[in-house]
């Protein structure tokens, strides 16, 4: 979304009402259940309604920072921290660009993504600094997906078309065969590995990579 384009406040808005409402906590449940942790600091990049990490502080102890390039994003992920019954004093809302994120090294126990990745214009940029940002006893996930907790049938429908427009639509660009494992070695991500499959693809850092 580019930073002048109205807000769709109905998207963002994180209600029983939005269109992934079922997958979010499927999808918080799986993460925790892959990579065990459940204290320290998650980052969550692209944050956008902030229900990943609205979710997963729902199950665990973390301190949730949400990072998105607009300001009016963020104003309503706060609403929706708030929605959900939680406190704002466990979330910290940051207005960065993945490529610069103001975080010290090491500084993140839990990093995750959904969704932001085919909007970034420097994979090779972003996936150095994130790799920075993740503790050496870390877990990251990075990409575009759904939860296998849910039905595949369930999945197909949530997906927006222009996921499979394939070449036609640039945000797909990402997706490309091989790109993936270049970029990741272009950054220097040591040990990431990327998942591929029917529910999503994501790129796995840290001791999240070669979950089931």
């Amino acid at each position: 979304m580019a930073d002048d384009a109205p807000l769709d406040k109905d998207f963002y808005r994180y209600d029983a009402n939005h269109r992934f409402a079922a997958m979010y906590p499927l999808l918080a449940k799986q993460i925790i259940d892959d990579c065990g942790v459940t204290e320290g600091v998650c980052l969550d990049v692209g944050t956008g309604s902030a229900a990943v990490i609205i979710e997963l502080a729902k199950i665990t102890k973390l301190t949730m920072i949400g990072l998105d390039a607009r300001e009016d994003v963020l104003e309503q992920a706060r609403e929706n921290v708030v929605r959900h019954g939680l406190p704002l004093s466990r979330f910290r809302f940051v207005k960065a660009d993945v490529t610069d994120i103001p975080l010290p090294d090491g500084g993140a126990d839990l990093l995750i993504s959904r969704g932001s990745v085919p909007f970034w214009t420097d994979h090779v940029a972003a996936f150095k600094e994130l790799s920075r940002v993740l503790a050496p006893t870390g877990a990251g996930l990075v990409g575009c997906g759904f939860s296998r907790y849910q039905p595949i049938e369930e999945v197909r429908a949530m997906r927006p078309k222009w996921s499979g427009d394939g070449e036609k639509d640039t945000r797909n660009d990402w997706k490309k065969p091989g790109y993936l494992p270049e970029v990741l070695a272009k950054a220097g991500a040591e040990g990431a590995d990327v998942k591929a499959d029917s529910y999503g693809i994501w790129v796995r850092l840290g001791k999240m990579a070669g979950a089931v």
